[in-house]
């Protein structure tokens, strides 16, 4: 049975002995798709081919380009945030910014807040329970999402002569963003970390979909007509926005 001898499914989780080493990967199947293509980003790699590409062929292509491969992992490697204990002294992110979380013991119903020297003191009955800590502090981070999201969607909607009808938080990991022809925006509150550059492009770019639900040249010439330099914000959101998915 060869390396990839496996059922045929439209999309599946594959591993790839490589120079010693195991490498996970994605492989998705089109019948739409002519040629074999290799994307690394915040989900690792993903292999895209052909329907009918033989198994020997993706192997053929991964090894080809393995140099390739070896460079963009390490990178995507080196680019992955340190996982969240939620313990204190812990630097957050916030618009930007470092923050260092402060636990403090008090009520179910203690409120976080943040200091000016750039603290976040969270209060909770135990100080020693993660799961309770990461509740909490997503509570604060959502709060703060919400009120800063919708700031800047009344300021750019009003810019761009259209009507949000509604606003929410999304749990995406994978998706900034979301929006409908009828003005329904839902962006994901880990965005709340990243710079107000990196927000408003987001913003503009769910507020420009009222009008043009593609990414048609059309649709780009109204985020650029808002947002001249978001080019800039895409790109930096794109290679740094793994380390909002922290928790």
């Amino acid at each position: 049975m060869g390396l990839f001898a496996k059922p045929r499914a439209a999309s599946e989780t594959r591993t790839l002995r490589l120079d010693g080493q195991e490498i996970p990967y994605l492989l998705k199947r089109s019948p739409k798709r002519r040629t074999i293509g290799l994307c690394i980003d915040h989900r690792g790699l993903t292999v895209s081919a052909p329907q009918r590409a033989a198994d020997s062929r993706l192997e053929q292509v991964l090894r080809e380009r393995s140099g390739w491969l070896f460079d963009k992992l390490r990178e995507w490697q080196e680019r992955q945030p340190a996982s969240f204990n939620c313990t204190d002294g812990e630097t957050l992110l916030f618009l930007g910014s470092e923050l260092v979380l402060r636990l403090m013991e008090g009520g179910p119903r203690a409120q976080s807040h943040l200091l000016e020297d750039d603290t976040l003191v969270v209060k909770v009955p135990d100080t020693g329970d993660a799961e309770v800590v990461r509740r909490k502090l997503e509570q604060w981070y959502r709060a703060e999402a919400r009120r800063h999201f919708v700031q800047r969607l009344e300021h750019y909607s009003s810019r761009m002569g259209l009507a949000v009808r509604n606003v929410a938080l999304s749990d995406a990991r994978t998706r900034w963003g979301s929006c409908n022809s009828r003005g329904d925006i839902r962006l994901s509150w880990r965005l709340i970390q990243a710079p107000i550059s990196q927000i408003d492009y987001v913003v503009v770019h769910e507020l420009a979909h009222i009008r043009e639900l593609n990414h048609s040249p059309r649709f780009w010439a109204i985020v650029e007509e808002t947002l001249p330099h978001y080019a800039v914000a895409q790109r930096a959101l794109k290679i740094g926005g793994a380390r909002y998915h922290r928790f």
